[in-house]
């Protein structure tokens, strides 16, 4: 059994990195951040430097997307 396959490449994002993962603008996820506004956004502190894991951000985006009914087509 392979255990790299199962292994997620965790890459700290920087807040300008993980602002364009998620199409948003840095200010947006600083306010986020100050304001608790979206919880399920995990951030990490490490001495001064904020950073967002990659497997965080693509979940988020992914528990985030919602899908229309006009989007579907059969």
């Amino acid at each position: 059994m392979d255990d790299n396959a199962a292994v997620i490449d965790d890459r700290e994002l920087t807040t300008k990195e993980a602002a364009s993962l998620l199409g948003l603008s840095p200010s947006t996820l600083r306010k986020w951040r100050c304001t608790h506004e979206h919880p399920e956004l995990t951030w990490r502190k490490r001495f001064r430097h904020v950073f967002y894991l990659e497997s965080d951000i693509i979940e988020f985006k992914e528990l985030s997307t919602k899908i229309s009914s006009n989007d579907i087509y059969i």
